[in-house]
């Protein structure tokens, strides 16, 4: 079946997503904001004092991003490279950006775990993926950086705000249904892979993520991911 293309304007609405399925391409223009380990944990701590944050995500995109960008000029900017990261260890600070924040469209790399994943479509929001080692082609739809948050936490955890247009190609991984489109495709591939993990002994059912040793949300997982 060819997949379904659909261009979104941001901020978004709810029924904006509503015809956005599982395994569909999108591109989307307006603005993105990077979000990644410190602000992430930055927001969970403002969402706890019912603090505002001082940019606004309502209706928006939040990009799992850790950017390179070239200074061309007193706060002036411009993307060098702009890949999504792995998504899995944000998952214990997906619902407070969410429910204090109000963004509709996550952008990241791999899966979520259950408790981002019921957060996302408790708060009827998509999860879309990138793709991997496409950071130039993604920092080439960047039009303009119209600002920049938290600056202390260093260049990649940085909130960079972007101005954006036809960044893409992004695949709606998890929809208003709920429809996992990563967990599809493992449940689809088990059954061809059984011979291969029995054959190196690997529980075909445990979840897998990019740093084993480290629990996603943990103060060693921050610090880990910041250096």
């Amino acid at each position: 079946m060819k997949k379904r293309e659909h261009h979104l304007e941001t901020p978004v609405s709810e029924s904006d997503l509503r015809n956005l399925h599982v395994g569909d391409l999108a591109y989307i223009s307006g603005k993105l904001f990077t979000i990644r380990d410190l602000a992430h944990k930055r927001i969970g701590e403002y969402a706890q004092a019912k603090r505002k944050i001082p940019f606004d995500l309502k209706g928006g995109v939040i990009f799992h991003c850790g950017p390179i960008l070239k200074k061309i000029g007193p706060n002036q900017w411009e993307a060098v490279a702009a890949g999504p990261t792995s998504s899995s260890r944000f998952s214990p600070f997906v619902r407070s950006v969410l429910e204090w924040a109000g963004p509709k469209i996550i952008i990241g790399k791999g899966s979520l775990f259950p408790e981002a994943y019921d957060a996302v479509i408790q708060n009827h929001a998509v999860y879309m993926l990138g793709v991997g080692g496409c950071a130039a082609l993604y920092a080439a739809q960047i039009n303009s950086v119209v600002n920049a948050y938290w600056e202390e936490f260093g260049m990649v955890d940085t909130v960079w705000e972007f101005e954006i247009n036809r960044f893409g190609p992004l695949t709606v991984g998890i929809d208003l249904d709920g429809k996992n489109y990563i967990e599809d495709m493992k449940g689809r591939l088990k059954e061809n892979l059984s011979s291969i993990y029995d054959s190196l002994e690997i529980d075909p059912n445990f979840t897998f993520t990019w740093w084993p040793q480290v629990p996603a949300g943990t103060k060693r997982a921050t610090e880990y991911s910041t250096t």
